[in-house]
């Protein structure tokens, strides 16, 4: 079966739109475990050394976070992650990260899976849900999320300091 170049270019564009968005996850999750206590909280009861991986599909971008004594940082790969979220297609990855669908309901539609304790795998979806929360506009957050949480700092100052690397 051949795929028409229209097919490879909208999986293409897939790729790519969630590359940016891995970038803006972690850098958000970056800034707001400075300016949010919420996620600083999650993020300090992670012992040093802890390794998340999600994955938006198994040859799809991915992002490695490894938790250290001054919050988290990007490592280009980790061979065994404590904690894995591996999307099972780039499609259902694409519903995610693009707002149509929240964690919630992709985990209970079997679109990604787990690998890892589950408290600890709980722990990192709290504070990715809090990072969309900034991250997306209030009406997809809205449908995304059982219940929106209140902010604690501006989402615009979330992304200039995410795009400045502050």
């Amino acid at each position: 079966m051949q795929v028409s170049s229209k097919q490879r270019w909208m999986a293409g564009g897939k790729i790519l739109f969630e590359k940016v968005i891995l970038f803006f996850l972690y850098r958000g999750m970056k800034v707001l475990y400075k300016y949010d206590t919420r996620i600083h909280q999650e993020i300090s009861g992670w012992p040093i050394g802890r390794t998340l991986v999600l994955a938006a599909c198994e040859k799809g971008p991915k992002l490695c976070i490894r938790r250290v004594s001054w919050g988290i940082v990007r490592v280009s790969d980790i061979e065994d992650p404590d904690i894995m979220i591996s999307f099972k297609s780039i499609d259902g990855a694409f519903l995610v990260f693009s707002g149509q669908i929240g964690t919630s309901q992709a985990y209970s539609q079997h679109r990604f899976m787990v690998k890892g304790d589950i408290a600890a795998v709980m722990s990192a979806v709290r504070c990715i849900d809090l990072t969309e929360a900034y991250l997306f506009p209030k009406i997809m957050t809205k449908r995304i999320l059982r219940k929106v949480p209140k902010k604690q700092i501006s989402s615009i100052l979330v992304y200039c300091h995410a795009i400045l690397g502050v």
